[in-house]
């Protein structure tokens, strides 16, 4: 058999798809893959298509209708960027190993977080600059768009940027923070990252019983549960892909999963909560800590 996997076109996303090849290939040996790239809505609106904050399903909906028409057998998505509503034909087959799901906090070399003057903070991410100014509420940010590369070369070049922030799992994956830079990893406890941040979905058919077996091969149960709580956070919240949310979920030594989320409170600050319960039961708990926190 052979498999076509689409992909968006930009570095990490063919980083990624190449990953998830490498995997199958590991699991099925003989199965040929050949990469489709695919440009979607999302990097028509940016030049650089990386890593923008996306409208929901900006990124997705292209590689969906190719699924959806027989054109590829699966569909590699960062997981953030997949929505909460998809096809009813459509199934997640595979949720393989998660990169690091945090944020970081990158600058220049010779400063550090807590040298930090009345410069700006580059992000357009609206949950990003909720977080940040709970800690920093002097800070000032700056909108910046662009690959992960091109957001560490602005912060090169933009002497008047304290920094930028951007996802742990990209600039992983790209091999690390551009010559002249450093990374601080921040902590989930206070920048909670985004539902799904981290994670490859891999989608393909519901009736197409080849390539889910073969993607069965590659799927991690523990980040299926974890990234299930927390677009079902998302989901039950009503928000989208730019919203000022976060929601992120890990299995406890026991076996318990744990959800921490944080969303805008009515006076524009950082509202944070969190639930437990069985692994099993990710989309409940996703669900009944919306139900909570709107309780309180």
């Amino acid at each position: 058999m052979k498999l076509r996997l689409g992909t968006r076109g930009s570095r990490l996303a063919l980083t990624q798809a190449r990953m998830v090849a490498e995997r199958i290939r590991a699991k099925s040996p003989g199965i040929g893959i050949e990469l489709a790239i695919i440009r979607t809505s999302g990097d028509e609106r940016s030049e650089y298509g990386d890593e923008i904050e996306s409208e929901v399903g900006e990124f997705s909906s292209e590689l969906e209708r190719k699924l959806l028409q027989g054109e590829i057998h699966a569909a590699v998505h960062s997981a953030k960027d997949l929505p909460t509503h998809i096809p009813q034909s459509l199934v997640v087959g595979a949720y393989p190993e998660r990169a690091d799901p945090r944020d970081a906090w990158v600058f220049r070399e010779g400063e550090n977080f807590d040298s930090l003057s009345n410069r700006w903070v580059g992000t357009e991410s609206p949950r990003r600059r909720l977080f940040w100014s709970e800690k920093r509420p002097e800070s000032r940010f700056q909108t910046i768009r662009g690959n992960v590369d091109r957001r560490m070369e602005r912060c090169l070049m933009e002497k008047e940027w304290q920094g930028v922030i951007l996802a742990c799992a990209g600039i992983d994956r790209l091999g690390g923070v551009t010559r002249g830079l450093e990374m601080e990893r921040l902590d989930v406890n206070w920048m909670i990252p985004a539902p799904g941040q981290g994670a490859i979905a891999v989608q393909c058919q519901k009736e197409d019983s080849d390539t889910l077996k073969i993607l069965s091969q590659i799927d991690d149960p523990s980040v299926r549960f974890c990234v299930s709580a927390e677009k079902s956070f998302l989901h039950a919240w009503g928000g989208g892909c730019s919203e000022s949310l976060g929601a992120f979920a890990q299995i406890q030594p026991n076996g318990t999963l744990h959800l921490r989320a944080g969303v805008k409170d009515r006076l524009d600050r950082p509202y944070k909560a969190s639930s437990e319960g069985p692994a099993r039961e990710a989309e409940i708990i996703g669900a009944r800590l919306v139900t909570e926190m709107r309780r309180e």
